[in-house]
């Protein structure tokens, strides 16, 4: 018999966070470029889920999705192809949109970090954000730390709900 006061661990009582719970410690560890890097990864990856939960299980839904030039194989079409779909709400849209257009500038260019203005202006643009409070300031990179682990938690379960609502194949000769 288990003894009742006993907490069981969050990865036993939430299987279901157990990837997000194992991303958190890897992101405080990263640069500011890992920072943009990982959560971006990680939303791309879950939106590739999302889509493909919602899509009908064939083989075009891999065209789709992966493989060298696939359509929704790029983290800004499938961005743009959950929103459309009604996957992701408006505010999500616009997070990940934030966080790919900085995720193109970590990319693209060798001296950036959060300190830089443009960045900092756009951080303030992040809805899901860490808002400062009181004596406390959320710097650039917290907002875009709390944006990006707010985000994933919004996506983490979302393939699962989508499936839910999966397209069917439909005969249209009727």
């Amino acid at each position: 018999m288990s003894d009742p006061n006993k907490r069981q661990p969050l990865e036993e009582t939430h299987p279901h966070l157990k990837e997000f719970l194992a991303f958190l410690p890897e992101l405080n560890k990263e640069s500011d470029r890992g920072v943009i890097l990982v959560c971006c990864s990680f939303v791309d990856e879950l939106l590739r889920r999302t889509l493909a939960a919602y899509f009908t299980e064939n083989e075009g839904r891999n065209v789709l999705l992966d493989g060298f030039n696939a359509p929704l194989g790029t983290f800004s079409s499938r961005i743009a192809a959950c929103y459309a779909l009604g996957l992701i709400s408006e505010v999500e849209y616009k997070e990940c949109d934030i966080f790919r257009r900085v995720r193109n500038r970590f990319a693209h260019e060798v001296h950036i970090a959060f300190e830089d203005q443009t960045l900092s202006d756009l951080s303030k643009n992040l809805l899901l954000a860490a808002q400062d409070y009181g004596d406390v300031v959320v710097g650039t990179r917290g907002r875009f730390t709390t944006s990006g682990t707010a985000l994933i938690l919004h996506l983490v379960n979302r393939p699962h709900y989508v499936s839910l609502a999966r397209c069917k194949c439909t005969d249209w000769r009727h």
